[in-house]
């Protein structure tokens, strides 16, 4: 049986019982209560989530994803982490779990699409942006041999009834369809 581990934040706080479900009595999975918002906060806390929730030694696959938290644009200001650093820090979590699942696959799925009318001119993201981020994680995970599971468009095909009134997250129906995602990945 695939022992897996989950990483991420909201996002994957949202699928993550459904993907516990959809491969129950196929996978052990294990993941951190807390979000992993930034980038740079995953940095820091990874190993000590992997060491409080599992044995990092014998985990197969880590599946991970940051953006959402970097791309965003607090009243009015620039996107919390430049796109260029958001690169630089993403190399580093890449590399730090491959340190502490030293036998794990790794996952990283890109950030999702957000419905941008609904955003504050307070609080919010752009696609545009989003898919700068995204391009920096392919560039970085293709160096790092790293696989990409791309929810970015999963989340883009879909209907705008499947987001969240937030336009950040999504309903039930949303969550699935990433979960299916997450699901083919972790079994491909």
């Amino acid at each position: 049986m695939k022992r897996i581990f989950l990483i991420g934040d909201s996002i994957r706080i949202g699928y993550d019982s459904i993907v516990r479900e959809m491969m129950a009595g196929e996978a052990l999975f294990y993941w951190s209560e807390e979000n992993a918002r930034f980038a740079a906060h995953t940095l820091r806390y990874a190993h000590e989530w992997a060491k409080k929730d599992c044995d990092p030694e014998k985990v197969d696959i880590v599946h991970w994803n940051n953006g959402l938290w970097d791309a965003l644009h607090i009243l009015g200001d620039d996107a919390q982490t430049p796109v260029q650093e958001y690169a630089a820090v993403i190399r580093r979590v890449a590399r730090r779990i491959r340190k502490v699942f030293p036998h794990a696959k790794i996952i990283f799925a890109l950030t999702t699409s957000v419905i941008e009318e609904r955003m504050s001119d307070q609080f919010f993201r752009r696609n545009a942006e989003i898919e700068a981020y995204n391009a920096a994680a392919r560039s970085v995970m293709a160096e790092e041999g790293i696989e990409i599971n791309d929810l970015y468009t999963v989340a883009r095909k879909m209907p705008d009834d499947w987001h969240a009134p937030d336009g950040t997250h999504f309903t039930e129906e949303g969550y699935r369809a990433l979960a299916e995602a997450v699901v083919k990945a972790l079994k491909g």
